[in-house]
């Protein structure tokens, strides 16, 4: 009996895992503090990137780009004048938070990609890390992947 107990727990644990992070929300807050809610389910059709963690990892995302564009943020051709001077707050979970400036965010800026990564190595993040991990391409070291990215914030410098 105990083994058939243990058996329908494992079986059904990766269900359960599943219903916890498709609950978890992504908040992005623009510049002029509208905040919106994304989900799973909203990123799974904006544009999507892989990127190096350190130059070594490879993990695969939605870009942050796409994500603040959804948010109202500006970004592309728009991006000159006072944004310029913008920058984003991207805090995990354990609060643990990196600053990118916001023309750093958009492609047309830099050549490797910024993503919110929700898979590594072609599988998907592990507990400790998602459901999304902030992966700045081409950085030489990992210190500003922000792990269980819950919230991101643009700030206008004064």
């Amino acid at each position: 009996m105990r083994a058939l107990l243990a058996a329908a727990v494992l079986l059904l644990a990766p269900v359960a895992a599943g219903a916890q992070s498709s609950s978890q929300t992504l908040t992005v807050t623009n510049a002029d503090g509208k905040a919106t809610i994304f989900t799973a389910e909203t990123l799974k059709d904006l544009p999507r990137a892989k990127a190096l963690l350190g130059g070594k990892r490879g993990y695969e995302g939605t870009t942050l780009s796409s994500v603040l564009r959804e948010a109202g943020v500006v970004q592309g051709p728009r991006l000159h004048g006072k944004p310029m001077a913008a920058y984003v707050v991207v805090v995990g979970k354990d609060g643990y938070r990196a600053v990118l400036s916001l023309a750093e965010t958009d492609p047309s800026f830099r050549d490797a990609p910024i993503i919110l990564a929700d898979r590594k190595d072609e599988g998907p993040l592990a507990e400790n890390e998602g459901p999304w991990r902030l992966v700045i391409g081409a950085d030489a070291r990992p210190d500003r992947g922000v792990r269980q990215v819950e919230t991101v914030s643009v700030v206008l410098a004064p």
